[in-house]
């Protein structure tokens, strides 16, 4: 495709755009995201300013949109990737024998999965008094296989329907065959919220936020073939990071220099209880990639943990790589007139 721009002066000021189209890759009964939801939610008024309510919050993914790899043989001699615009798990990315594209002795793709179970407690108050306070928790679990789009398997990676998923066959799956199906690496089982603040007559607010949450999941994962698998599922550990608290800090004066001029002094304090738990570490093994063949990972024989052994182990693997953010704050003013 090539087009002109007639504006100006230079008859040679020309655009083109040469990127090959995906029309004969795209599914023609491609399927838009889509999922289901329930929630039932109770209030109950335990005085005039207090009250009691609880929640639960299920969600089901029905189908996505992503890009499905397979590796065809090239004019070179070599191997690259194909990709589809597909519905992991149906359609065009189905075995030939159920009316795809992909060859039989590959696994077969499955179908995009996340289930999300929530309970929320909370029990609040209104501004009354002269404070207003509440306190939450939370209980949830996420499973399957899908973090969604933006990517909790490579790190919160925001490219939505053409993530790392699903490019080649075996990335759905363990090396021992069996299709990646548990806790995902953005789940959190237990999480508390409270907070409060208190006006004191002569103009200063105090106000606190404060967190606790259960640690993502570690689950070990392998440089393989030039990207990232998970070799023995998710949370293949069964540990989690620590748990973390934290807690911020929000301060405002008003002072009124005349009728109707007035100063905002505030201020923010965040983590102000300098929380810095571990949040990252490496939990890759091998320096060294492991380049195994198709034909290798369908024999589900290969054993990596021995491999890794002998082929360069990263001495980094189970070492902290990062911390909660240190104090910090930020300061503000306001005229009003």
């Amino acid at each position: 495709m090539k087009t002109r721009d007639l504006i100006g002066v230079n008859p040679h000021r020309a655009s083109w755009n040469d990127r090959t189209q995906s029309w004969d890759t795209t599914d023609t009964g491609l399927k838009s995201v889509a999922q289901t939801e329930f929630s039932l939610g109770a209030e109950k008024k335990v005085s005039e300013e207090m009250s009691l309510s609880g929640r639960f919050i299920y969600k089901h993914l029905l189908q996505t949109i992503e890009d499905v790899g397979i590796l065809e043989k090239n004019p070179y001699g070599g191997e690259s990737e194909q990709y589809y615009i597909a519905n992991p798990g149906m359609g065009w990315v189905l075995p030939v024998s159920k009316g795809g594209k992909f060859e039989a002795r590959f696994w077969e793709s499955p179908k995009a999965k996340r289930e999300y179970y929530g309970i929320n407690l909370a029990l609040e108050k209104r501004f009354s008094n002269n404070w207003q306070g509440g306190i939450s928790y939370t209980w949830s679990r996420m499973t399957g296989n899908y973090g969604g789009l933006s990517s909790s398997d490579e790190g919160g990676r925001n490219s939505p329907n053409v993530e790392r998923y699903w490019d080649l066959f075996y990335e759905r799956y363990d090396l021992h065959g069996r299709p990646l199906d548990g806790v995902l690496p953005s789940d959190r089982t237990h999480c508390f919220k409270a907070y409060g603040s208190y006006a004191f007559p002569f103009g200063l607010t105090v106000g606190v936020v404060a967190y606790g949450r259960s640690g993502l999941p570690l689950t070990t994962s392998l440089s393989f073939n030039d990207m990232q698998i998970f070799p023995d599922g998710y949370f293949d550990t069964g540990k989690r990071y620590p748990f973390l608290f934290t807690m911020d800090l929000y301060l405002e004066y008003n002072l009124r220099i005349a009728k109707k001029f007035t100063i905002n002094l505030n201020a923010t304090i965040f983590n102000v209880t300098d929380t810095d738990t571990i949040q990252g570490y490496y939990q890759r093994p091998n320096y060294k990639t492991i380049t195994w063949t198709q034909d290798q990972i369908l024999s589900k024989a290969l054993n990596w943990k021995d491999y890794v052994a002998t082929n360069e182990p990263d001495p980094r693997y189970g070492q902290w790589t990062s911390r909660y953010g240190p104090r910090s704050w930020r300061l503000g003013a306001r005229f009003s007139f």
